[in-house]
């Protein structure tokens, strides 16, 4: 159960961010569909992207922060590496129809069509991606907040198991250019995750290495 949390952590953290502030103000019907076909356009377009992450974990039980920072590379065709790089080592690497999980003491390749769960997994990332995450409806239910320099969508989660674990989902988007500025978490148990995505470079040229599986 602890391996199924942290990567649905993972992945929700790759897809949805933000923090509702007090200045935001609830979207209408007609500023939410404008602030989807935004998003979504500006989706669509993107063919590439690389960002650094910094993620910060409070713990309910603990009273210091954790704090880790690494890096992502997004590719279309379902090329996705998510790395964390202090204060350990850590890859999640989607190619096609494999996934790598890589640490300091070992790698695992996993056949995505022989496991349903990371089957869930990988569509969620894809989805979130290209766009179509927020209007997944399978698996979340979103309200829709927005401010002059920002717009910031609440996400509660659908499925049994999701709702086990997380309250919500709260992102932020960033209003030149529509991509995910900020991911927040909020779990069950208390805890919250927050992952603050900086240095976004979109449609520039990666490497077939950094999404490469034996």
């Amino acid at each position: 159960m602890e391996r199924k949390v942290f990567f649905l952590t993972l992945v929700i953290a790759w897809l949805y961010g933000a923090a509702i502030h007090a200045q935001m103000l609830p979207a209408t019907a007609e500023q939410q569909k404008v602030m989807l076909e935004k998003i979504m356009a500006a989706s669509e377009k993107m063919e590439s992207l690389i960002c650094d992450f910094e993620q910060t974990k409070e713990l309910s039980l603990l009273s210091e922060k954790m704090i880790s920072n690494g890096k992502m590379y997004y590719r279309k065709n379902s090329r996705l590496r998510w790395e964390y790089l202090t204060p350990y080592n850590y890859a999640f690497v989607v190619n096609d129809k494999k996934i790598l999980l890589q640490t300091e003491s070992g790698r695992n390749v996993i056949d995505i069509k022989s496991n349903r769960f990371f089957q869930e997994i990988v569509k969620i990332m894809i989805n979130g991606v290209n766009g179509s995450g927020l209007t997944d409806l399978k698996n979340f239910t979103g309200s829709y907040y927005r401010s002059d320099k920002k717009w910031e969508v609440v996400l509660a989660p659908v499925k049994k198991e999701m709702k086990q674990m997380f309250s919500c989902i709260r992102l932020t988007f960033n209003v030149d250019d529509f991509t995910v500025d900020n991911v927040e978490m909020e779990e069950r148990n208390g805890d919250r995750t927050n992952i603050r995505l900086t240095g976004k470079k979109q449609n520039v040229q990666i490497e077939d290495r950094r999404f490469h599986i034996d």
